[in-house]
């Protein structure tokens, strides 16, 4: 009898041992898996990211004026022939371009000069000569004037003839005409003498612009600085027409760059003058460069409806490392918080159901919709306290770098580096339930929910129109499946 009441005493315990392990495994397995990210203490960077190229802040256009051939070039201040990358000094020469004809153009300006002074000699003799002939005009009419009077006075009568009265109004008449005309001369006189002195100012002129044209035979540099482009050789003909043919283009300073960023109209308002930025360029990808904003180009461009503005970014380059026309990545220091506690920015979107509260919270009615609240706006986020419990914590969010934000911990909470963070919940599919059908069954052992259902393949079945040749119909009653 004792026996048999020690079997039953074991009996029930293995039972209830049995039912206790079942109801604690379907709780188990009930019970959420979290998906957590730890809180972290670090620098906390905000920035507008764009791409562009290096460019010589100052860069020179040197051309050509004249037309010609170009016989040669010029040396470099080691002394080597004008090439690419040559260091150049201001009036430097540069290349020559074949003067021959220049020449030829200034010997006929000096002799069209010369001809003018010529000219401006006889003019001046013809004035002079004008001149005197006035001046007897002006004698020959006054004589004749007072001859005229006497013989008014005296009248026509037996001392004086009709004949010789008459001899005395033609001289005076005759007289006046001819100071008339020697007036006329002078007149014409100045006019070629200041005629003259035009074509003088104008050979001149001509005389001066072919000694210039001379001098724009020898291109010279304009500043000290780095041959960046050479666009012609010794022997290539220069056509100079409307505008300057582009010979050399000379960088002023290699050690004073620029890049030209590209920044979106979204980013644009987050850059400023004088902002910090932070490159690197593809040639050396672990080495890191700093510049400063100078300006922001108000003329846009677009792009398959996309609108940049072109920023432009002072930067220093001592060792001539940068070159020209490299592609730089850049990024705009919007913002830049030292040690700063950091957590994900998931994690202001999960919204836990109230049976995963720690049983201390019990009843608490979370945010409405934390994940939408400014900067600066009491939030709440979840700590987890055990594998199916958490705790809520208010912190006032700061900004966002697009994946983590600063959060600051009001007194009274708590909040520390390391604590992990609920950002989501993992799904658990059961073991068979791909088979049965179940969430998983179309995404194979991953159980991708996500994944499109594909169209069941019909099974072969045990006889009929299906049947194999000599295949046995076998028909059987199946209970329902579990």
């Amino acid at each position: 009898m004792k026996i048999s009441i020690k079997w039953i005493i074991i009996a029930l315990l293995v039972i209830g041992a049995a039912v206790y392990w079942f109801t604690r495994s379907d709780e188990d397995s009930d019970a959420p898996k979290f998906r957590t990210a730890p809180v972290v203490k670090g620098d906390f960077v905000n920035k507008v990211q764009a791409t562009g190229t290096l460019e010589p802040s100052e860069l020179v256009d040197v051309g050509a004026q004249v037309t010609g051939e170009i016989k040669e070039f010029g040396t470099d201040t080691e002394g080597r022939r004008i090439d690419y990358g040559s260091e150049v000094k201001a009036g430097q020469l540069l290349a020559r371009i074949d003067d021959t004809i220049v020449e030829l153009n200034i010997q006929r300006a000096e002799a069209s000069v010369e001809q003018a002074k010529a000219q401006i000699l006889n003019s001046n003799a013809s004035v002079e000569q004008a001149k005197a002939s006035i001046s007897q005009a002006k004698a020959n009419k006054n004589k004749a004037d007072r001859d005229l009077d006497r013989a008014k006075k005296l009248g026509v009568g037996d001392a004086l003839s009709q004949m010789s009265y008459d001899q005395y109004v033609t001289a005076a008449e005759t007289t006046a005409a001819n100071l008339e005309s020697a007036t006329a001369q002078l007149e014409t006189a100045k006019a070629q003498q200041a005629s003259a002195q035009a074509q003088l100012l104008s050979a001149q002129a001509q005389l001066k612009s072919e000694l210039r044209n001379r001098d724009y035979t020898h291109i010279s540099s304009p500043v000290d600085g780095t041959i960046v482009v050479r666009q012609v050789n010794v022997g290539q003909t220069v056509v100079s027409n409307m505008s300057a043919s582009t010979l050399f283009l000379v960088a002023r300073d290699l050690s004073k760059m620029q890049i030209w960023a590209s920044v979106n109209e979204a980013d644009i308002a987050k850059v400023h003058p004088g902002q910090l930025v932070r490159f690197t360029v593809d040639a050396r990808p672990h080495e890191n460069y700093t510049g400063t904003v100078n300006k922001i180009r108000p003329n846009a461009t677009m792009s398959s409806n996309v609108v940049t503005y072109i920023v432009e970014i002072d930067i220093d380059n001592p060792e001539r490392k940068l070159l020209p026309y490299m592609s730089a990545n850049a990024d705009f220091i919007v913002q830049e918080v030292k040690d700063a506690l950091l957590v994900p920015d998931s994690a202001f979107d999960f919204h836990p159901a109230p049976k995963m509260f720690d049983p201390q919270f019990a009843g608490m009615k979370p945010d409405a919709a934390p994940g939408d609240a400014a900067p600066g706006t009491p939030v709440t986020i979840w700590r987890k306290t055990d594998e199916h419990h958490l705790a809520p914590v208010k912190v006032l969010r700061g900004e966002s770098d697009g994946t983590r934000s600063i959060v600051t911990v009001p007194e009274g909470e708590k909040l520390a580096p390391g604590d992990e963070v609920v950002t989501g919940i993992e799904i658990i599919i059961p073991e068979g339930a791909a088979a049965a059908g179940g969430p998983g069954a179309q995404g194979g052992a991953g159980g991708n929910l996500f994944r499109p259902k594909m169209p069941e393949r019909p099974k072969r079945g045990a006889g009929g129109v299906e049947a194999k040749p000599g295949q046995e119909v076998k028909r059987q009653n199946r209970g329902p499946h579990f």
